[in-house]
């Protein structure tokens, strides 16, 4: 993080720094949260959608020719590892933008790291408690140890960064 030698700027722009990030961690929870409460058929459609587009950029990029009924055989295929892979990647993100906010505070990477990662599971066990609320939809704690893996990836993608920054 950015340091100024005058104190009072200093603590303005880290108080600064914490209302953005917490802002931004708050938003992110609430897409999250929105992702969670679609009815399973809406999240199904969603993640059949995105396996669609890749089947499709991968038919075009390799230049494979397949037909309409071979693409979506392939979509189908590939949807659970696109949603899993969604559960990943919204649980790192969210893992990362807490990183970002308790960094605000004067906390070492350990404490900052299980903080965040404590948080990112007890987030993903809630979520998937919601989704037995949801029509169609499972809470799974396959799902939350998918999601806290996701935040763990997050988490080590975070404190490289940080390292690699103060190398330089």
């Amino acid at each position: 993080m950015l340091r100024n030698k005058n104190p009072q700027n200093q603590e303005t722009f880290l108080f600064i720094g914490k209302i953005t990030t917490g802002i931004l961690v708050l938003a992110w929870l609430a897409v999250i949260y929105a992702f969670s409460a679609q009815p399973a058929g809406q999240s199904s459609q969603a993640s059949g959608s995105v396996a669609y587009k890749f089947a499709e950029w991968q038919n075009s990029f390799f230049r494979l020719d397949k037909t309409e009924a071979e693409l979506s055989a392939q979509a189908e295929s590939m949807q659970l590892i696109v949603r899993k892979a969604a559960h990943m990647g919204e649980y790192a993100l969210l893992a990362v933008l807490l990183c970002l906010h308790f960094s605000c505070y004067a906390w070492n990477r350990r404490r900052l790291a299980l903080s965040a990662l404590a948080f990112t599971a007890g987030y993903a066990a809630t979520d998937e408690f919601h989704q037995l609320f949801v029509p169609g939809r499972a809470g799974r704690l396959s799902d939350v140890c998918i999601d806290s893996l996701g935040g763990a990836l997050g988490i080590a993608f975070f404190l490289l960064i940080m390292r690699l920054g103060r190398k330089r």
